[in-house]
């Protein structure tokens, strides 16, 4: 095939594909990079004899290209997709709608700097850039080569019905938008089924590793602070103290910490390194240690522009891609027994059918108004998403559970999103059959119910749960879960202390 041929029959999805692959090298060395760092802050908290999370069966693939390669695929899905496509869109419309006009490529070039402005306006930060930098240039060339003005245009008509869809099926699913909507994704659409609990699965062993690379301090599970030898004992006691309670772990002089704390007279100076961030009367830091411990995270936070935009390609560039490779191989397919136009007439009007048929099934099983009042008979239900529907509204209104169901094997239920909800339910449950069975959870097949159960034991304040919880953190392999038994702990009044 010549390259008029294959510009003639190219998919505009063609385009993405060294975008993606450009990005995943980028993210795969952006996730190494700050792998190993990681590594060496871990080693140091061990050495100073905390307790590290992730642990050390975590720790140990740190150096490993294995976690950076499956890390990264999170922002080729993500900034990877947006850039990508936001590229294509760009270089088809310079090329179809406005023939290469100069004023618009310029008007294209000014939004491209700006957007690498707005990842650098909190410090210059490499890796960000360097997906803007690199990834938009290649993908809008690629585009405006493959889009050629010597390529016949589309018929208008059917031009609109290609990009149709696309609008109204975001349209559509925006309805659906709310502070649930991830939850019921989740529930109904992957743990309901084997293939959706395998990428479900996937994507927590992997997704924390991508985020490590952007994390403000205050999101980050644990934080390692150095306190200056200038200040009396009593005050490092003090500082010690208080700075543990908010995870930031007291280490050696002799290692790089997030952060530094000196005295200069009856000041307290708080900063990430030489340079000075926050200064602040000592007895002011004690009174306020929270919102002054978030003043110096938001100060030295150099990613909040970038967690932004990958939070927006999330929800836009990942659907998108979906779409275009959905729509791609129904493309291809159709070319095997139909011409191009007729084939690309078919994939969209597919895409379009599919997508709403998804949304109808998505929306059937997330609306179902259950009082109170129907509750037991809505736990005896043939159907779980009945039951789920049941639990989520006991976990909501805080009710105890045991006032609706007895001790039974519904919580022995084979589906993982009403065990998850079950899990929930009894965070606010006070019987002693409930706190053992979210003991049980603890070892459950599922990685949400298992994190669930962490979480709703950490909500009973129910000392007991401190050593299986601990057991549970340090013999765990995967950090997500890890997470999830620390974040129980330290709910359960647990702090961190030297081992030695």
């Amino acid at each position: 095939m010549n390259a008029s041929s294959f510009r003639k029959s190219a998919h505009p999805a063609i385009a993405i594909i060294p975008g993606l692959g450009l990005t995943q090298i980028i993210a795969t060395i952006h996730v190494y990079l700050s792998n190993l760092q990681l590594s060496d802050t871990l080693a140091t908290i061990r050495t100073a004899g905390y307790l590290a999370v992730p642990n050390e069966t975590v720790a140990a693939g740190l150096q490993n290209l294995e976690p950076a390669f499956w890390g990264g695929l999170f922002f080729s899905l993500t900034i990877g997709a947006g850039i990508s496509l936001g590229a294509m869109a760009a270089a088809w419309f310079w090329v179809r709608v406005y023939r290469r006009r100069q004023i618009v490529l310029l008007v294209v070039l000014i939004f491209w700097l700006t957007c690498l402005v707005m990842v650098n306006l909190d410090g210059f930060a490499l890796m960000p850039t360097l997906y803007f930098l690199i990834v938009a240039p290649a993908v809008f060339a690629l585009t405006a080569w493959q889009v050629s003005d010597a390529v016949p245009a589309p018929v208008p008509i059917l031009r609109w019905i290609h990009l149709l869809p696309v609008p109204l099926l975001a349209l559509l699913w925006f309805t659906q938008y709310d502070s649930t909507m991830f939850l019921d994704l989740r529930d109904n659409l992957l743990l309901s089924n084997p293939y959706g609990r395998k990428f479900s699965q996937f994507y927590y062993d992997y997704t924390l590793y991508p985020a490590e690379t952007f994390k403000s301090l205050n999101q980050k599970t644990i934080k390692t602070a150095i306190i200056s030898r200038n200040q009396s004992p009593a005050l490092k006691r003090r500082l010690r103290s208080r700075l543990i309670a908010y995870d930031y772990l007291p280490i050696s002089e002799a290692n790089k910490a997030d952060l530094n704390v000196f005295q200069e007279n009856n000041l307290l100076v708080l900063s990430p390194n030489s340079k000075r961030v926050i200064q602040v009367p000592i007895e002011a830091f004690f009174e306020k240690s929270r919102n002054i411990l978030q003043q110096f995270s938001q100060a030295n936070d150099r990613n909040s522009v970038f967690r932004q935009f990958t939070f927006a390609f999330l929800l836009t560039g990942f659907p998108l891609l979906i779409y275009l490779v959905i729509h791609a191989l129904i493309y291809y397919a159709g070319l095997t027994v139909m011409n191009r136009n007729a084939s690309g007439l078919a994939a969209s009007s597919i895409c379009l059918v599919f997508g709403i048929l998804l949304l109808v099934y998505f929306q059937a099983d997330r609306n179902r108004n259950i009082t109170v009042q129907d509750l037991p008979s809505a736990l005896s239900s043939d159907r779980w998403q009945i039951q789920m529907a049941g639990l989520r509204v006991i976990a909501q209104k805080k009710l105890e559970i045991a006032d609706f169901v007895a001790e039974s094997a519904l919580f022995k239920h084979s589906s993982p999103p009403v065990r998850y909800w079950a899990a929930r339910a009894m965070a606010h449950s006070r019987r002693s059959w409930t706190f053992r069975y979210l003991l049980n959870y603890l070892d459950d097949a599922n990685l949400n119910v298992r994190t669930m159960a962490h979480y709703a034991l950490g909500l009973r304040r129910n000392r007991r749960a401190l050593e299986p919880i601990m057991t549970r953190l340090k013999n765990s392999r995967i950090w997500y879960e890890q997470m999830y038994a620390y974040q129980a702990l330290r709910s359960l009044g647990w702090t961190q202390t030297r081992s030695h």
